[in-house]
């Protein structure tokens, strides 16, 4: 028996209906960090429910991303029996998890993993800076928080939150934003009126724009904090009578997607797909439609270096290089980069990149495109001898 293949446990009753099914036994480590994620799950609806403000959001954020970080860990370390690097003393950081589970596992849609991102940005913002919500974007962000954990647990180990629950407990309670739009429009309302000259709340203007911000950027995959400039700048804008949706195109194309009842309620962000597309601004580049935020290098989004894009593709490091210039993968900043780590250049490739090789090999001969590369290497030999 392999290493990563799960081993069964005896007969196990069901709630159901009193008969028996089987269930998978876990490893012990994976079990610990299962029970890990719903204790600080279970925390984080506790803290959201309780009756007093103080520190309720802070906690909150720290337990939510905590508990997605033990549950994807849990499954990785099913998995690989592993969930840190080889002669690494840490284990993975939240940012690996979410490429391991999005790119290896295929645990995450894109959707799932943007929520996840968020999140995890609120969190170091409430950890290490200010933040502040409103209790509807609070509740926006912890209920969809709670339906993702219970969709994950299904998804990886056949459980649901609601059997670690009373029946009687509703997991998150407060009043609901139906409309999405109609909350963004009294949010940025409301921040219009704390930056006016005479209101003098520039900083709990910025506050409130702080995780809109962050919302903004992970829409386009860049897990960043904002810096002041970047605060100055949106709050001019927005100050100036500049339409809220032309400063945040992302935000403005989120939907929500509100299900169920009781404890069964979920709450998912979509992007609406007739919404058009939004462009990142480059370092040094200048526009009018635009998004606020300037894209940053990040080893976590462009997580695969040649050999773990060849060993996930299942070819030749060589063939993977071939298949790269075939598909002009290089040429694709949302697919590859080159980072500098003092004197280091590491070249990188995105998930984005898997994602459009895995297509094109079930459309492509690889075999043709390694016979095409060959002879352009063996013509761009020739030519070098001549030359000399």
């Amino acid at each position: 028996m392999s290493k990563t293949t799960p081993t069964w446990s005896c007969l196990c009753l069901s709630n159901d209906k009193g008969g028996f099914k089987y269930v998978p036994r876990l490893r012990h480590n994976t079990r610990r960090l299962k029970d890990k994620a719903l204790n600080s799950l279970l925390l984080a609806i506790e803290l959201f429910n309780r009756p007093q403000e103080r520190g309720r959001v802070e906690s909150v954020l720290l337990l939510l991303q905590h508990a997605f970080e033990m549950l994807l860990k849990a499954k990785i370390f099913e998995v690989r029996g592993t969930i840190s690097e080889p002669g690494s003393r840490i284990s993975h950081r939240f940012g690996k998890c979410l490429g391991i589970a999005r790119s290896d596992l295929s645990l995450l849609n894109e959707n799932e993993a943007r929520t996840l991102s968020t999140i995890d940005g609120f969190r170091d913002c409430a950890a290490h800076n200010l933040l502040e919500l409103s209790e509807e974007n609070f509740y926006l962000h912890v209920q969809a928080g709670v339906t993702l954990f219970d969709d994950l647990l299904q998804r990886a180990f056949g459980g649901h939150l609601a059997d670690n629950l009373p029946s009687r407990v509703l997991p998150i309670s407060t009043n609901i934003p139906q409309d999405i739009n109609v909350f963004l429009d009294t949010e940025f309302q409301q921040i219009r009126e704390l930056l006016k000259p005479v209101k003098r709340h520039r900083a709990e203007a910025h506050a409130r724009l702080t995780p809109l911000i962050i919302m903004e950027a992970n829409l386009q995959d860049i897990p960043e904090q904002p810096t002041t400039p970047e605060l100055d700048l949106v709050a001019r804008r927005l100050a100036t009578g500049e339409e809220w949706r032309a400063v945040f195109p992302g935000v403005a194309a989120l939907r929500l997607d509100m299900a169920g009842q009781g404890q069964t309620f979920s709450v998912r962000f979509t992007r609406d797909p007739n919404a058009g597309p939004v462009r990142i601004v480059r370092l040094g580049e200048e526009g009018d439609e635009v998004t606020l935020i300037r894209e940053v290098d990040s080893l976590d989004r462009y997580s695969m270096g040649l050999r773990d894009l060849a060993v996930k593709l299942g070819l030749t490091p060589p063939k993977t290089t071939a298949l790269m210039l075939e598909l002009k993968i290089q040429s694709d900043s949302e697919c590859y980069r080159e980072i500098r780590v003092g004197k280091t250049i590491h070249r990188r490739y995105s998930p984005k990149a898997l994602e459009h090789s895995k297509e094109a090999l079930s459309n492509i001969n690889i075999d043709e495109v390694w016979a095409r590369y060959r002879q352009k290497q063996r013509s761009e030999s020739a030519t070098t001898a001549l030359g000399s």
